[in-house]
């Protein structure tokens, strides 16, 4: 996730450089825009791709006259989620935004177990983690230069989550074996592009969120303890593309 984030990076900033170089044309959509209103509001829409940074416990060396067994787990599929947020952004200065973006984001990751035992690895289950999250974001929002109907930014800021989904039942046979914390803090880096139409202002996000906390619990279902404590701590990863209409 971390290679997929700096490639999107490197390509923003590519765009930007680009765009910096065209002409200032003649007329400018809602030119007041930045100096009228201190207070807007709006909504965004987007997608998520979700992980985890597992720290598993150790596993045994790999030989063949090893009579130790292990479990491990990682995460083996990613799948696109969605967001919806609201915004409400307050011009602190020329360039300096503070920005709250209460919302809804939902998505899912694979995990897969694994067992080590005499030198041979084995896939022993999948169990599909769905996270349902309410989402508090507060940030600051830094914008370079308006040149022409374009203006870049960078986003720094917290996010406070509360997951939803932490509060399924445990059961083996529906494969939940183990249970996440139901909330947690996040730091959050992010980069985008306001674009300024006649009559509203379209924007382009990228955005870095990551975990402080472990996420998962000392909860596990009924036979499961060998998952569990393959895992020594576990925190949450997500990247956001979202489309900002204020």
């Amino acid at each position: 996730m971390k290679k997929i984030f700096v490639v999107i990076a490197v390509i923003w900033c590519s765009v930007t450089a680009a765009q910096a170089q065209y002409r200032k044309p003649n007329i400018l959509n809602d030119p007041d825009y930045d100096v009228g209103k201190p207070l807007r509001f709006g909504f965004s829409i987007g997608i998520n791709i979700m992980d985890f940074d597992i720290k598993n416990s150790s596993v045994p060396e790999l030989n063949a006259d090893s009579s130790q067994f292990q479990y491990f787990t990682e995460v083996t599929h990613i799948n696109p989620g969605l967001n919806v947020n609201a915004i409400s952004d307050l011009r602190l200065a020329e360039n300096f935004h503070l920005r709250f973006l209460p919302g809804y984001s939902f998505g899912q990751r694979n995990l897969d177990f694994f067992k080590v035992e005499n030198g041979r690895v084995t896939h022993e289950t999948t169990m599909d983690i769905e996270s349902n999250f309410i989402d508090l974001p507060l940030g600051i929002k830094y914008l370079a230069e308006r040149t022409s109907n374009i203006r870049p930014y960078l986003y720094v800021g917290g996010d406070y989550r509360i997951d939803l989904a932490a509060y399924k039942r445990l059961k083996v046979e529906k494969g939940i074996l183990v249970r996440l914390q139901k909330q947690d803090f996040y730091y959050e880096l992010g980069f985008g592009v306001d674009f300024f139409f006649e009559y509203f202002k379209f924007s382009t996000e990228v955005k870095w969120s990551a975990g402080i906390g472990n996420v998962i619990s000392s909860d596990y279902a009924e036979g499961a303890e060998n998952y569990r404590y393959a895992v020594d701590a576990m925190n949450s990863r997500l990247i956001m593309i979202s489309f900002h209409f204020e």
